[in-house]
């Protein structure tokens, strides 16, 4: 896994997060995000062993635990795409960045975070309006609005968007420090 990681990256996640909040509510943040990630995927789990049971055993599918696995896992990837923003794991091409002189390089990355951070703007707007057009509009088998369904896409924007603030700081701050590196 050590050579996997990028260049001057920290060893230890708990530290390398980007998301501060006053009074040590990152890692408030950051651990609710971590247990909801763990209980939705737990949760997966255990409602699509019991409908392998229910089909294959009782020969009595219920109707619910598929819809209910899709959503999870729709939240989950939205959490974990945040979770992978505020550790600055997301992917990228950054091979060529580190080549690169460093007014460069700082450059190169604070307009990929500015389009990155536009991107998700444009998403989480996108999601809040689609939460909003079908919160009356019920899920076909576990009767939800699916307004509330949709909720998760602008909250985990809201949380990306705030991470990646935090790193055009970081950004804007290594453009201000030529002395500083600007790899990660």
């Amino acid at each position: 896994m050590s050579e996997l990681r990028s260049a001057g990256a920290p060893a230890d996640l708990e530290s390398a997060g980007r998301l501060v909040l006053p009074g040590g509510g990152g890692r408030a943040v950051r651990r609710a995000v971590d247990a909801a990630l763990i209980l939705g995927l737990g949760v997966i789990v255990v409602v699509l062993i019991a409908q392998v049971i229910m089909r294959y055993v009782f020969h009595a599918a219920l109707p619910w635990p598929e819809e209910l696995a899709q959503f999870l896992l729709v939240a989950i990837s939205l959490l974990g795409g945040f979770r992978a923003f505020e550790l600055d794991r997301h992917i990228r091409l950054d091979l060529p960045l580190n080549r690169s002189p460093h007014p460069l390089a700082a450059a190169v990355r604070l307009a990929a975070l500015l389009l990155t951070a536009g991107f998700v703007a444009y998403a989480g707007w996108g999601g809040l309006r689609l939460a909003a057009a079908t919160w009356n509009q019920p899920s076909t088998a576990l009767r939800l609005p699916m307004g509330m369904v949709y909720l998760i896409v602008p909250l985990s924007c809201l949380a990306m968007l705030a991470s990646l603030a935090w790193g055009l700081a970081q950004e804007i701050g290594r453009l201000r420090s030529p002395t500083r590196k600007g790899s990660r």
